[in-house]
Order: structure tokens, then sequence, then C-alpha cells
């Protein structure tokens, strides 16, 4: 009987004992929900070209296992389908995004609100180290909105912009009681990823391979009007092991901890906003590339030990409709910004329901080539493509912590 493509199961877990030993177990929190895609392991070929008496095929030899390279696409996810009750879990997606931008740590969650301005938020005792993460405050309106610690001065948070302006234009404050949920900030860094282990079992246990020592070498989480937020990846693997026998498929699995976000639009809490106000925007990607060195030894199994990070880069692409009057930075086809001009600090929200919001930050922009014009649904358009420069306006009276001062940071809340 033949093996279905459509059903069986993906699991991503990082790897306890590090580079070279991979994960055997999974469970339901392991689980990844993504689009079909068969992966394919790869082994290397080895044939040496000998003088020969004919045209035949000289001894070919078998050498290491992998390079292998999966690609996956799949709604970007939340953490909890109700309220949480404490800072963020890891999920798989954002398991993933670390292992692109390196790093990843959870702050913020507090019950002891007591008001604020328009770009400040007022707690009862101020967080250790909350310095650069995200933080999703009630609003006096019954709203939520995400705003970025810049600044901690005792128990007063300054943000990196306004909160969320209600439908009709308006400045909104914190509310003077309820609960600020916390993130799970992924962040910027030269930190070398920690490998971990993806596995695919397919509708039947004959199907089962293992991917390991794993890395994500590329991300792009696309956001486009009235579409789910979506996650694409590239993993690269060192190693791999065909564990298929005669089991069974896998069992179902309910991912109720982990909900697909909402879609965007600004009655779901969706916005992009600069130094200015909030911008209009069709669509934003988030393009995560990493290169990776393989590094070569006698001591690894199929002799390649690891990948080691050489560079990351992270550029943001905004396609705005081009604005008749009032334009900003973002959407006036009349004063398209040349490359190196600074874009300020761009936050990029996408959902406001606890437990299944959204948002990115980059502190310092700057244009990475001109404004181009083009043509979304037979309407002028304006794209910005911006990269994340050095920065460091963050401050605290307290500890620092790792976010602090990074160039680029996503968030789930």
């Amino acid at each position: 009987m033949g093996i279905p493509t459509s059903t069986g199961r993906f699991a991503v877990k990082e790897q306890a004992s590090g580079w070279g030993t991979a994960e055997t177990s999974f469970a339901n929190a392991n689980f990844l929900e993504a689009q079909i895609v068969i992966p394919t392991p790869a082994q290397g070929s080895v044939q040496a070209e000998v003088m020969r008496a004919s045209y035949f095929a000289t001894t070919r030899v078998a050498s290491g296992k992998g390079p292998t390279e999966v690609s996956l696409t799949m709604p970007l996810h939340g953490f909890a389908t109700a309220a949480p009750t404490g800072d963020p879990s890891e999920t798989p997606d954002s398991l993933l995004l670390r292992s692109a931008l390196g790093g990843s740590a959870t702050n913020g969650y507090a019950t002891d609100v007591s008001g604020g301005t328009n770009s400040t938020l007022t707690v009862g005792s101020g967080a250790g180290g909350i310095g650069g993460f995200a933080v999703m405050a009630p609003m006096d309106s019954g709203d939520y909105s995400v705003g970025w610690v810049k600044d901690k001065t005792t128990t007063t948070y300054t943000m990196q912009r306004k909160w969320a302006l209600t439908a009709a234009g308006a400045d909104q404050t914190p509310d003077s009681s309820g609960t600020v949920y916390g993130s799970n900030s992924i962040y910027l860094t030269a930190t070398q990823p920690t490998p971990f282990t993806f596995e695919w079992l397919g509708s039947s246990g004959n199907v089962n391979f293992r991917f390991y020592d794993c890395v994500v070498t590329s991300a792009t989480i696309t956001l486009n009007a009235r579409e789910q937020p979506t996650l694409a990846v590239t993993i690269k693997a060192a190693n791999w092991t065909n564990v298929g026998g005669s089991g069974a498929g896998p069992s179902a699995a309910a991912l109720a901890n982990r909900p697909q976000m909402p879609v965007v639009m600004s009655d779901n809490g969706a916005r992009v906003v600069d130094a200015s106000t909030e911008q209009k925007a069709g669509s934003v990607s988030i393009a995560i590339t990493t290169d990776v060195a393989d590094e070569l030894n006698y001591d690894a199994p199929q002799g390649l030990s690891r990948f080691v990070v050489t560079k990351r880069l992270v550029e943001t692409t905004i396609v705005a409709p081009a604005a008749e009057s009032s334009a900003s930075n973002l959407d006036n086809p009349a004063s398209l910004l040349a490359p190196g001009a600074a874009g300020g600090a761009l936050q990029i929200d996408a959902g406001t329901t606890p437990g299944r919001a959204f948002s990115a930050l980059i502190p310092s922009g700057q244009i990475k080539e001109l404004q181009a014009l083009g043509d979304s649904n037979s309407l002028v358009s304006v794209t910005s493509v911006l990269e994340c420069a050095i920065y460091s306006g963050d401050t605290t009276d307290g500890s620092t912590g790792a976010v602090m001062n990074t160039p680029f940071r996503l968030a789930f809340l």
C-alpha cells in the first residue's frame, strides 16, 4: 500500500547534549505545524576520474552524510489560547527564529500596573533587566497595546513609540489596573546557535527520518494585510539517520498550546509605527539570513562536526500605498529616501491578543536602497527596504540584561 504525503508529523527539539547527539524523543510541545513537504536526506558521492579501457562507470565511494537542507512554510503561531499567567514559553516557531537570530529571553509579566502616559507604563515594582523587552499593557479603552521598553526608571517604563492610537486617532494611556503581559524577545546577536534535531515521521512508521545538528540559515516572516502571518525557514542539517521501521504513524496531536496568529488588520492590533505616527502598509516582509561555515573534522562521525555562523543579516521590506497628501517617510512618492537615510525606530505589530501577539522592532533603521515606486493592486506604491544600524539608546537604572541595545528584535506576547 502506498504512503500518503499529506499525513505525518514534524518535530523540532534543541539538543540537550550539544553538537553530535540527536534528540530521540519528542512531545506535543515539540510538534511543528507546517505545510506539506518531503525532506530528502543527502549524502556525498566520490568518484575519481581515472583512466579506463572503455566508457563504463568507475568505482564510486559513498562520502559523509549531509549537509541536508529542508525548507518549511507555516502559519506563525502564538503560545497560548488563554490569557497567560506568566512569561511566554518557547514554541517551535520561536526556537527556529532564535536559531536564526542568536538569542532570546523572557521578561515583563506583572499584575501591578498602575497607569502611565501615551508612551509610558507605571508598575508597582519594576522588573530587573526589562530594558529592551516588549510588553503588552491594558489600555484605558479596554484594548491591549504592545510597547518596547527604551528606558526603565524605578517603576516607570518609557517605550520606543507611543501606545496604539484609538480608531479615531486619539492617544491611549495604560489602565490603572490589570495585567501586563511579558514577552519572549528574540534578538540579533553574535552568539553561536545551539543545534537542534528535526524529525519527520510519515503516516507510517516505515517513513521516519531524523535530521540533527541543525541550524536555521534563513527565516522570512511575511505580514500581508488581510492574510495570516507566515514563517518560512530553511534548516541545514549536518547529519541524519533513518529510523524507519514497522511502527505506527503519529498519533493525533492537538496543537492547542500553539494557536495560529490572527489575520493582519487593525481590528486585530496590526500597525506600523515610526517616529512620526502610525503608518500605512500593505505588506511587511522580514528576511533573516545566516551564513554558516562547515567545520570539517576527523573526529566527527561523518567528518562535519558543526556549523559556525560567520554572518547574520536582517532586512525589512515595507510596501505602502503612496500618499496623495500628508505623506510620511514610508509613503511619499514626492520625496524618495536615498540609501543610508535614517529610518529611525520602526515598530511592527501583528495582533494584540494575549498569547497570540507578535511584534518586531528595528530601533535604528537605515534605508538600504532608493525607495522604489511600483504597482500594488492598481495603485502606486512605495517600497522601502530597511537595514538594522548600530543602536545604543536603551537606558536603565538597574541591571541591563541581554536584550538591551540589540539592533533587531522579535517578540511573542
